[in-house]
């Protein structure tokens, strides 16, 4: 019957357009239902494609951990994206709502009182019945990290700090506390925070720094107050001030935070002056900032290592930096700021455990120390003009540093950061191999930023027969198997050239100074 329709509107409408009248396409698949998945498994989903480290946690990460090449079109994963997609995610169904509003409230961010007060009020309209106390907010028990900023125009007065205690008693479940605090603060509400999670929190990053600081400026933050919070894992004092140390009795005994195993600081003397001032008897890592202006305080920082260095076991000494802005250490500022020499650390009986340090290529060269127990070493801001033998670079000072005679047990050298495969210069490949073979003689792994061990490989009978393309490399993934105990417990993730390029080995053969090093 619709075909003769069809025929009758041609007949008797001939010079119509059929384009012209919008048709619905019939032939035209219905959208797939998402599959029956219980909501567990969604959850772990929605975690993994809404998920944020420093949302997280404030915790580190770890320098040596693999970087992959990004081949997502949007880029990395940022909390405003985050954000949008939690925010999507409860608009499906009923059934992702209830899983993923959980997300929605696990990270609050509160920038200004407009935004403080909207969320005390989402966070009150979710109480189970209006009987119930302050504290049974449905949406409070899912939150894991609140953020606070006093940058705008109000945060500065009583109101907005009450406003704050409200938010905190309905989010009892609080793991990780970042305030940044531009102006100073009640004694009574650093007590009140103290109280509400000194046996819960996990993880506090406590900044005073003002835009404008004063050399003398201090704060009612004290080493008791630090010392409140018994169950804190990561501690961030980059930015604290805290009140005057100089003027207190340095015999008296320090306050303890027996769990603490993550300490970040800066090289500013108060942030060192706290942190020797504390006693942490589980401390494991270090991460030490140095920011772009300013010379550190080498004295304070051996005060702090005399109180802490024997417990220490991983040592960060991450490129000067503003803040907290990321990698690459690229901008001549970077280069040229004041650093922290790595020697500091390797120096006899300073720190005797550590196992793990990471500096940047921008440091001062190695002295001669011989440290028995250092077994990884990483490298930031590494660049592939740095890697060429025959040029007087930091890069290849500190690589020829490095030898099994200054560290008999060192297993790893890793370039962090810095990936090969990534990287435009045509020669890096076999300049990176050049390297790698000679690390390979001390019995040592050189690797780049993504955990490949470059190497080359005798090509077969028929690959000799062909003819060479010019200067095209095919780069082939295998997986060796483990040689000896030592390789059996490191990555296997190792790319393998055919054979190295005619204008390569005319580089590295027509070089003196390479075969002389």
């Amino acid at each position: 019957m619709q075909s003769l329709l069809g025929r009758y509107e041609r007949i008797v409408l001939p010079f119509n357009c059929p384009f012209a009248i919008p048709t619905p396409n019939h032939h035209q698949k219905p959208h797939r239902a998402p599959p029956d998945l219980p909501l567990e498994l969604w959850l772990e989903i929605f975690q993994f494609a809404t998920y944020v480290h420093r949302s997280v946690t404030i915790k580190p990460l770890d320098p040596f951990t693999l970087k992959r090449t990004s081949t997502n079109a949007m880029g990395a994963n940022t909390p405003a994206l985050a954000m949008r997609t939690k925010l999507a995610l409860v608009m499906v169904s009923k059934s992702w709502r209830q899983v993923a509003v959980q997300m929605l409230y696990e990270h609050v961010v509160i920038r200004s009182p407009t935004r403080a007060d909207a969320i005390l009020r989402a966070l009150e309209s979710s109480n189970h019945n209006t009987d119930s106390p302050i504290d049974k907010s449905r949406y409070g028990q899912r939150t894991r990290h609140i953020e606070i900023y006093t940058y705008s125009r109000g945060t500065a007065s009583l109101q907005y700090l009450k406003t704050l205690f409200r938010i905190f008693q309905l989010c009892p479940n609080l793991r990780v506390l970042s305030g940044t605090w531009i102006h100073p603060l009640p004694l009574d509400f650093l007590n009140c925070i103290s109280r509400l999670y000194g046996h819960s929190l996990q993880g506090l990053y406590w900044n005073e720094q003002r835009p404008q600081e004063v050399a003398d400026f201090c704060t009612l933050a004290a080493p008791e107050y630090l010392a409140s919070f018994r169950t804190l894992r990561v501690l961030d004092l980059r930015h604290f001030v805290g009140v005057d140390l100089s003027k207190r009795d340095k015999s008296a005994p320090r306050h303890s935070l027996p769990l603490v195993e993550e300490l970040i600081v800066s090289t500013h003397t108060r942030s060192l002056a706290m942190a020797s001032a504390l006693s942490l008897p589980s401390l494991r890592n270090v991460t030490m900032k140095t920011p772009i202006s300013g010379v550190p305080d080498l004295h304070q920082i051996s005060i702090f290592l005399q109180v802490h260095g024997h417990s220490l076991i991983t040592v960060d000494l991450p490129s000067p930096s503003p803040d907290s802005e990321p990698e690459p250490d690229s901008s001549l500022s970077r280069r040229t700021a004041h650093h922290v020499n790595p020697d500091v650390f390797l120096q006899p009986d300073v720190c005797p455990n550590l196992t793990s340090l990471t500096f940047p290529i921008t440091s001062p060269p190695l002295s001669p120390y011989v440290h028995k127990a250092l077994r990884r070493i990483g490298i930031r801001g590494i660049r592939a003009d740095g890697l060429y033998p025959d040029k007087p670079t930091t890069g290849k000072a500190h690589l020829l540093a490095i030898t099994s005679t200054r560290y008999p047990n060192l297993e790893l050298v890793q370039t962090v950061g810095f990936l090969v495969d990534a990287d435009t210069d045509g020669l890096i490949k076999d300049i990176f191999i050049w390297w790698v073979e000679k690390f390979e003689k001390n019995g040592i792994d050189f690797l780049d930023g993504e955990g490949v061990l470059w190497a080359y490989t005798e090509p077969s009978a028929e690959e000799a027969m062909k003819e060479v393309r010019g200067s095209e490399i095919s780069v082939l993934e295998r997986k060796p198997e483990a040689k000896n105990e030592k390789e059996k417990g490191q990555s296997d993730n190792v790319r393998v050239l055919p054979t190295a390029r005619t204008n390569s080995l005319m580089y590295l053969s027509s070089n003196p100074l390479v075969y002389a090093i």
